[in-house]
C-alpha cells in the first residue's frame, strides 16, 4: 500500500456552508418581523384600509366623533356577520368530515359561506361609506389626494403606462 496524504477538503463546499448559514441568519429577522405584524395585526371594527372609518379618524381629527357614531352604529350588526361567517365555516367543515358527505351538500355548505361573507362585506362597506358621508368636500378630497399619494411610490411611477 502507499502513503499517499488524503485529499484536502475541497473549498467549495465550506464557502457554500458560510453562505447559507449567513442567509439563514439573515432570514431570522424578516420571519421575526412578520410574526410582529400578525400579533399586532389592528382586527377592530371600522380598521383596514385606508378609506376605512379608523383610517378616516385618523387623518381627519375634527370628525372623529362623528365617524365614531358610524362605527358604533354597525358594531353589533358586524360582530353577529362575523360570528355567523365563523360558524358557516365551521359548517362547511363539519359537511367536509361528516360520514354521509356529498359534493351537493358540500357546495351548498360552500354557498353559504358564501352568502355570509357577502353580508358581511356589504354591511362593512356601508359603514365605510356612511362615515364618508360624514366628511366635507374638502375634507374628501384631502382623502383623495392622500390616497392618491400612496399609490405615487417610484415602484408605481415605474411601471405605469405612458401615454404621453
Amino acid at each position: 500500500m502507499s502513503d499517499t496524504p488524503a485529499a484536502p477538503p475541497r473549498r467549495r463546499r465550506s464557502w457554500l456552508l458560510i453562505v447559507s448559514l449567513c442567509l439563514n441568519i439573515a432570514l431570522i429577522p424578516v420571519i421575526g418581523a412578520v410574526i410582529v405584524r400578525a400579533m399586532h395585526r389592528d382586527v377592530q371594527i371600522g380598521s383596514g384600509g385606508i378609506l376605512a372609518p379608523r383610517s378616516l379618524q385618523t387623518a381627519i381629527p375634527s370628525e372623529r366623533a362623528a365617524i365614531q357614531k358610524v362605527i358604533d352604529a354597525h358594531t353589533a350588526k358586524i360582530r353577529e356577520l362575523r360570528r355567523a361567517a365563523v360558524q358557516t365555516r365551521i359548517a362547511s367543515f363539519n359537511v367536509l368530515a361528516a360520514p354521509d358527505y356529498t359534493p351537493e351538500k358540500f357546495v351548498a355548505s360552500l354557498d353559504a359561506v358564501r352568502q355570509a361573507d357577502t353580508a358581511l362585506e356589504t354591511e362593512s362597506i356601508a359603514m365605510m361609506a356612511d362615515s364618508l358621508k360624514t366628511l366635507t368636500p374638502e375634507e374628501r378630497a384631502a382623502i383623495v389626494e392622500k390616497v392618491r399619494k400612496r399609490n405615487r411610490s417610484w415602484l408605481y411611477r415605474m411601471f405605469k403606462p405612458r401615454f404621453d
